[in-house]
């Protein structure tokens, strides 16, 4: 009888040994399947948050490469605005002194123009008529004149007025033609009649200081041009100069741009090399040759080359650890799902719902990244000073509308709007009064259009519309106007209300065949009519009967 059972205890033995290896592989499977899913899974979500963080670095140095290109730009044309209007004050005054030219002057200091030296009064001369043009000048009130210097070169350029504005040495007497940089400039700017910017350079009274004080510098020009001879040549009356220093106005220009997140660097091309002006560097910079941004743009006749370069702090801000944190708590949270497959391995449905919740976490995470994700996409297209759309979203905008409208046979406008008188109130209130009169307008603009219409803020001053859906010029005509007579209202600024600014608004219409920038360009230029024009009006391109 034993005999006969031992056949069946063998098949049950190995049935049971069967099913303890199929109990056995199953935990081994459950658990590699766990920890295969959830390193792909983590791997994925690592991978999804790092290229999200790349994109939103190189939207990021892509806003910074145009702000900072913007904002020096803009600051060169307010030095080259101060220079001209001082050199209109001269052309009125004939006989001007030195009285009349410090009085013209006197307002000027590093806090409205930072990084100048000094403002001259340059007229030509040649060697004969030295002695005429020097006791001229001391005749006027220029006592402090040195002697002029003469030379091989009959023509030279004298300074006979010049007020400091750094604390630098008086330049009276200094023939500005002995530097080179600045000879050209004053050429460049005589043959063209209008502002110049010279070479990099030392300022002639800088080199005189130690290395470690000096600083690569440039010179402004405006000419002062007379009435036109029997011949038809204008007269040349002489220059208005300014020396500024290059470090000084790249950290004062950078100061609400850059925000410390990258470093930048201003070079002058010249003869196939580039001659560094000054560079900003806030934080160490990050080897990331994808990420570095440079611009060649043109100021007073002259190319300079803008660099910029992703520091740390930039990558911290926007980051650069996502990826690897992401990875990482995926990687352990996998290994704990792991481990409690392993140990709980009898107890299927218990670990499938610590499964549900650990991944439920990792997917919350992953949303949660995404929302942050998409604020910052919200934040890369928004003017942060008054929440208006910006530059990059409006481009967008005017070309999705280019095609929606050409589909339709609609037709829709550009509106381009400059202040007038807003430089005023930066100089006389202050960037903080400038700013409260940029958010009021903004809020004005919006109530001026419809709510499917665009407005954004350009820059600066300027803003741009889309108007959507115009059935005729009369539509854009009336929107136009109501615009002009917005900005128009007075402004409370600094506790007074006071008539702040006006507009000069220009508008252009679609048309077929237009490209994005075709209709972009027309409206500016039709802005730019309305302001030469009388300013506080507004302009439709094409329009024959001109400006409203």
């Amino acid at each position: 009888m034993l005999a006969a059972h031992r056949p069946m205890v063998t098949v049950v033995e190995c049935v049971t040994a069967g099913t303890a290896r199929q109990r056995r592989w199953f935990g081994v499977v459950a658990v590699l399947t766990v920890l295969l899913a959830g390193g792909l899974a983590s791997g994925g979500a690592a991978l999804a948050a790092e290229r999200s963080q790349e994109r939103l670095a190189v939207q990021a140095m892509n806003m910074y490469q145009a702000g900072v290109t913007n904002a020096i730009t803009d600051e060169v044309e307010h030095y080259a605005d101060t220079l001209g209007d001082i050199a209109a004050a001269i052309t009125t005054q004939p006989g001007l002194t030195d009285t009349q030219f410090q009085a013209m002057t006197a307002q000027l200091n590093t806090a409205r123009l930072p990084g100048s030296s000094a403002i001259n009064f340059v007229v030509p001369s040649s060697d004969q008529d030295v002695p005429a043009t020097q006791a001229l000048w001391r005749a006027r009130g220029s006592t402090g004149l040195s002697p002029y210097r003469t030379g091989a070169d009959t023509q030279h350029a004298f300074v006979v007025l010049s007020r400091t504005i750094a604390g630098s040495t008086p330049a009276r007497g200094r023939d500005l033609n002995e530097i080179g940089e600045t000879a050209d400039t004053l050429r460049i700017a005589r043959e063209t009649g209008s502002f110049t910017l010279s070479r990099a350079h030392i300022l002639l009274r800088d080199r005189t200081l130690p290395p470690s004080q000096q600083q690569m510098s440039f010179t402004l020009a405006v000419p002062i041009l007379g009435a036109r001879s029997a011949t038809g040549a204008v007269n040349l009356r002489g220059w208005v100069t300014m020396g500024v220093r290059g470090g000084d106005f790249l950290i004062h220009t950078l100061q609400d741009q850059a925000r410390g997140a990258v470093q930048v660097s201003l070079n002058d091309p010249q003869d196939g090399s580039e001659k560094p002006i000054a560079e900003v560097r806030p934080a160490p910079a990050v080897d990331r040759s994808d990420l570095v941004r440079s611009a060649t743009f043109e100021v007073g006749h002259h190319p300079w080359r803008l660099e910029l370069r992703p520091t740390t702090r930039l990558l911290s801000a926007n980051g650069r650890q996502a990826g690897l944190f992401t990875l990482l708590v995926g990687l352990l949270v996998t290994v704990l799902l792991g481990v409690l497959v392993a140990v709980l391995a009898g107890a299927r449905t218990k670990a499938m719902n610590q499964v549900d919740q650990a991944t439920a976490a990792l997917r919350e995470d992953i949303k949660r990244r995404q929302e942050v994700e998409a604020e910052l996409n919200v934040l890369a297209f928004t003017d942060q000073l008054t929440g208006l759309a910006n530059r990059g979203l409006f481009y967008d905008r005017v070309a999705h509308a280019l095609s929606t409208h050409l589909r339709s046979g609609d037709r829709f406008a550009v509106i381009f709007i400059d202040l007038d008188g807003f430089k005023q109130v930066n100089d006389e209130l202050g960037h903080g009064a400038g700013d409260v009169v940029l958010q009021q307008v903004a809020a004005r603009l919006r109530g001026c259009v419809r709510d499917g219409d665009t407005v954004a803020r350009f820059g600066g001053d300027e803003f741009a519309v889309i108007a959507e859906r115009i059935t005729a010029p009369a539509d854009v005509h009336a929107t136009a106007e109501r615009i002009v007579a917005a900005v128009r209202e007075p402004i409370e600024v600094g506790g007074l209300t006071r008539p702040a600014v006006t507009a000069s608004v220009g508008v252009a219409l679609n048309r077929p065949g237009d490209s994005a920038d075709d209709i972009l360009r027309e409206a500016d230029l039709a802005m730019y009519t309305a302001k030469t024009t009388g300013k506080s009006r507004h302009v439709l391109a094409g329009e024959s009967k001109g400006p409203v």
